[in-house]
């Protein structure tokens, strides 16, 4: 198996090493972006906004801040600026401006980097077509100019590597746009969490004082 991955890449040409690149990097992002959605941003958005208006109706308005400052997460970190600001006795549009701007720091960072995803399937896909181009011209040329005795084997070669490069080039895009396409649905769920949580608390804080 290993001799017929090692021809593979082999008969590919150099070709065949950056798009070997392009997938470590795009393993990479995808692990980074995994481990940030599925372990750093995991929270029950539910149960901690339950937990918070608990705490609030009880008084325990600094109770609740803290817990939300010990998790570092998005959603934490928003709802934590509503609950401080909300502390500092300000007037309701200046905690909505408070968490707006804590917002637009926040959220960019969930969809961070997803996008090279897509960046990186067009560039395997392109660059698996030039090997493939590359590949025809040396088959090409080979039956214009080399010896009769090594047409074959150049020949060969060419078409390999035409072949090859293509090959590697849409298994490193498939994934990549699978991918990019899975990341992106949890990126847009997290975020919608995170705007609909942030909503219901600061509603919640604006009623609390009317009452």
């Amino acid at each position: 198996m290993f001799e017929n991955i090692a021809r593979f890449f082999q008969e590919g040409g150099v070709w065949m090493y950056l798009l070997a690149g392009v997938s470590a990097i795009a393993i990479a992002v995808t692990l980074e972006r995994l481990i940030y959605y599925y372990l750093h941003c995991r929270v029950n958005a539910k149960a901690l906004l339950t937990q918070i208006t608990r705490l609030v109706r009880n008084g325990e308005v600094e109770k609740s801040r803290k817990i939300c400052a010990s998790m570092k997460n998005p959603l934490a970190v928003i709802l934590e600026s509503a609950l401080w600001h909300f502390l500092q006795n300000e007037s309701d549009q200046e905690i909505q401006n408070a968490v707006d701007e804590v917002g637009l720091r926040e959220l960019p960072k969930i969809q961070k980097r997803t996008h090279y995803l897509s960046l990186f399937a067009n560039i395997s896909t392109l660059m698996g077509l030039l090997g493939t181009i590359f590949g025809l011209q040396t088959a090409f040329t080979a039956l214009a100019t080399a010896d009769p005795s090594q047409k074959a084997s150049v020949l060969a070669k060419g078409i390999s590597m035409a072949m090859n490069t293509t090959a590697m080039g849409l298994t490193v895009a498939i994934p990549c746009m699978i991918v990019f396409s899975i990341l992106g649905a949890k990126a847009n769920t997290l975020i919608e969490e995170i705007d609909e949580s942030a909503v219901r608390l600061l509603n919640f804080l604006f009623a609390q004082r009317r009452h």
